[in-house]
């Protein structure tokens, strides 16, 4: 009696996941069951074969067990491709798993203009972590000490430098930033301070020569940062002097070279220097120019007087301009 009450539990059992299986065509069979038994039933009322109502697959869903709607959900939920992309999205945003910092903003070369109304200069870091990193900063190669200056202070991962000093802070900057799982040292980044001084007041003596003769003209430019344009004014602004085969106007120095002079080179010389980055101007006081009258100059051999440097270090892909120039009365190629 007891095997029969078994065999019919088992038959009974299968024959609704048959049931289902029929119900939802296409979808693999599970055979994971949940079996409620509703408290004050006994087994033997619950699976007792007059009590308990039969339907078909067509009589299932004529009652709404099965419904149309609850067949696409089950295709839904069945999918085992949406369940990786949630797990995948979960791990992705899941904010507790620690991690070493990572770089999401790194320093820059900065020029500070020292004519500016800024009192303060900024070199920004950030960087990402669990747990929240801290921050250090590096100036040519050495740790800077925060306490023991107080012109310096951190914001964030930003370091800030309160009247900024050429001579204490400009330099090669990093940023270290670190946490319990590793740390990580930014690239570097320059702090130039820009600026461009007065010429001397002191009146230039006239420089004078035989016609035909070669000419250096000096600038003598005042002090500055960082790089800056030379160009010459003759006798008044804004008369340029042009640049031709017979006039040269150094980059390097500020210097003019007038190969041979002329009769139409009498004049008066201001050397004008420009900042472009603080987009100043200074003029020299002017040079005159003279020429001699004891006589012409005769022919002579060229002679250098800009030679290229000795060594010329410049960026792959840059543009190169080597200068050199000859004085002399035969003008010669310059190739």
């Amino acid at each position: 009696m007891a095997l029969s009450w078994k065999l019919f539990l088992f038959l009974s059992v299968m024959g609704c996941l048959s049931v289902r299986t029929k119900s939802i065509p296409g979808q693999q069979t599970s055979y994971a069951a949940i079996l409620r038994i509703k408290s004050g039933s006994s087994s033997s009322s619950l699976f007792n074969s007059k009590n308990r109502p039969r339907y078909s697959s067509s009589s299932l869903e004529s009652h709404g067990h099965y419904p149309q709607s609850w067949r696409e959900r089950a295709k839904h939920y069945s999918s085992p491709t949406n369940l990786y992309h949630y797990s995948e999205a979960f791990r992705q945003d899941d904010e507790s798993v620690d991690y070493g910092p990572v770089f999401m903003q790194e320093p820059e070369n900065v020029v500070f203009p020292m004519d500016s109304g800024e009192k303060k200069v900024a070199l920004n870091c950030e960087a990402r972590g669990s747990p929240t990193p801290s921050y250090r900063w590096l100036r040519n190669g050495t740790e800077i000490d925060l306490e023991s200056d107080y012109r310096y202070s951190l914001i964030d991962g930003n370091l800030i430098i309160s009247s900024p000093n050429e001579n204490k802070d400009s330099g090669q900057y990093q940023c270290l930033a670190a946490n319990s799982y590793g740390s990580i040292l930014s690239r570097e980044s320059t702090l130039q301070f820009a600026y461009l001084g007065n010429f001397s007041g002191r009146i230039r003596s006239a420089v004078s020569v035989r016609e035909g003769q070669g000419v250096v003209l000096m600038c003598s430019p005042p002090h500055h940062s960082p790089e800056v344009i030379y160009s010459w004014v003759f006798n008044e602004f804004p008369s340029f002097v042009a640049e031709d085969s017979r006039r040269f106007i150094s980059q390097e120095t500020g210097n003019l070279y007038i190969a041979k002079a002329q009769a139409l080179d009498v004049g008066s010389y201001i050397c004008l220097v420009k900042n472009l980055l603080t987009n100043t101007r200074v003029m020299s006081p002017p040079t005159p120019l003279t020429l001699r009258n004891d006589g012409v100059m005769g022919e002579y051999e060229p002679k250098i007087e800009v030679h290229f440097p000795y060594t010329f270090t410049a960026a792959k892909g840059t543009t190169v301009k080597m200068e050199c120039f000859a004085l002399g009365k035969a003008l010669s190629t310059r190739q």
